[in-house]
């Protein structure tokens, strides 16, 4: 344990050193927590993001440097700013998801026309079978009936989002019912 203790003092001393003008050390600072800063980030994101998540909290590190007291340990200090930083990343991305659409239109070949043979409503049938009541509404309003997404939202006093979203849902639940290729896709 004397070995970390030794190590994060270390660190605090480089960016006291950094803070006060020595560019080395500070750079020293920077190279030396960046693979720390990786592995707190790896249990927490996929690996495609936890490379931009490493930069924001460098760039946020290099930005409140001036905040940090040397007289205090560095790593509440650093962790503080790291985890600002994740969860401001997870808050985005979450968002970008739920405002992200699904395209319904990629869907329309997955379910056969109305108009085509009773045969083919038997299939309807089938597909919808173990999908819950309120997707199978929204599919047969959909995709039989014609309506548009923002069309049965109003039928169903729902939003549009949440009619494609319902909608993807229970197609991907037929999808794993009956696999992919015998869906036309």
């Amino acid at each position: 344990m004397a070995n970390k203790a030794d190590k994060y003092n270390e660190l605090g001393a480089l960016l006291c050193s950094g803070i006060a003008g020595n560019q080395g050390d500070y750079a020293k600072f920077l190279q030396n927590i960046t693979p720390l800063l990786r592995r707190i980030i790896s249990g927490r994101l996929a690996n495609a993001e936890a490379e931009d998540v490493v930069q924001e909290i460098l760039i946020s590190i290099h930005k409140a440097r001036h905040t940090y007291d040397g007289l205090r340990p560095i790593m509440p200090w650093l962790l503080s700013i790291a985890n600002f930083r994740i969860t401001d990343h997870l808050r985005k991305h979450y968002a970008q998801m739920r405002h992200q659409s699904v395209d319904i239109a990629d869907y329309e070949n997955i379910l056969p026309d109305a108009t085509e043979e009773a045969s083919d409503n038997e299939y309807i049938d089938e597909l919808l079978e173990e999908v819950p009541d309120k997707h199978k509404q929204i599919l047969l309003m959909m995709h039989v009936e014609g309506y548009t997404a923002k069309e049965v939202g109003k039928r169903l006093n729902m939003n549009e989002s949440a009619v494609k979203v319902t909608a993807h849902r229970a197609i991907k639940k037929i999808r794993e019912k009956f696999g992919r290729e015998g869906l036309g896709s």
